[in-house]
């Protein structure tokens, strides 16, 4: 009960409202049908988030730095803000995307590990959710019925699913580096090729090439980092930066590190 969405029944999905106002002096209750505000429905992130925002007086570079996220996750979280708020549409809504969440299995609410941050974050989102790029452009990530895997439109047009696994490979990474940040690295050129130029397992394409896909020293590599960095940005365990990802101090934290 201690999750639960105080705008939604959690028994019968309809939105709740106020039916009775109580004295904490005298203890006198009044019965009342009043339905609750959109600002006593904002979780507590879009809470801390709306109340650092007016703080700084709009200053994104602000917000970013107080709340320890990157300009596009701050961007992104003021857009939903406002859709909540219902001061804007919700162009999402659109786009009808369709995932059987009773196949979606078991969402551990307590873990620290990146791969069920990611999955519970995706499930608390019905399974699809639009976050931004480092260069701002929207990316559609999917979560796939199983539970296991997800797709997005930049990664093969939804033909290429990863498991969540895979955040876990990069968060090993980072963990284990210094100031606990890695470059990016690159799988694109002629000469990064797995264990060489930008594709060596200190780098984030080439930590996936290695412990995610399996592959050797001398293969060529898919490279789905710039997707990846930005879902870990999304879920506040990492920091996307241009050439680099660091983990999010409040994650780092989280971990006891």
């Amino acid at each position: 009960m201690s999750k639960l969405d105080f705008n939604i029944c959690p028994v019968c999905e309809n939105k709740l409202h106020i039916s009775r106002l109580a004295c904490p002096n005298c203890e006198a209750e009044y019965p009342t049908e009043k339905n609750l505000s959109v600002f006593e429905s904002l979780s507590p992130q879009q809470k801390e988030f709306l109340e650092v925002f007016l703080k700084s007086r709009g200053n994104i570079k602000m917000v970013g730095e107080q709340l320890q996220i990157s300009y596009p996750t701050v961007t992104k979280r003021l857009d939903d803000l406002l859709i909540s708020l219902g001061l804007v549409e919700n162009e999402e809504e659109n786009t009808e995307v369709i995932v059987d969440m009773r196949l979606f299995g078991k969402v551990n609410y307590d873990s620290v590990v990146a791969s069920e941050i990611v999955r519970r974050k995706l499930f608390e989102n019905k399974g699809a959710i639009t976050i931004s790029l480092l260069d701002g452009k929207p990316c559609r990530i999917i979560a796939s019925s199983d539970g296991k895997s997800f797709t997005s439109d930049k990664l093969n047009d939804f033909k290429l699913a990863f498991d969540y696994s895979v955040f876990d490979c990069v968060v090993e990474l980072l963990k284990n580096s210094n100031q606990f940040r890695a470059p990016k690295g690159n799988g694109h050129g002629k000469e990064d090729k797995v264990g060489y130029g930008k594709c060596t397992e200190d780098t984030i394409v080439g930590t996936i090439a290695t412990r995610y896909f399996g592959k050797e020293q001398g293969e060529s590599t898919y490279d789905p980092t710039f997707v990846i960095a930005a879902v870990l940005d999304w879920a506040d365990i990492a920091i996307n930066q241009r050439g680099f990802v660091a983990l999010n101090p409040q994650y780092i934290a989280k971990l006891g590190l």
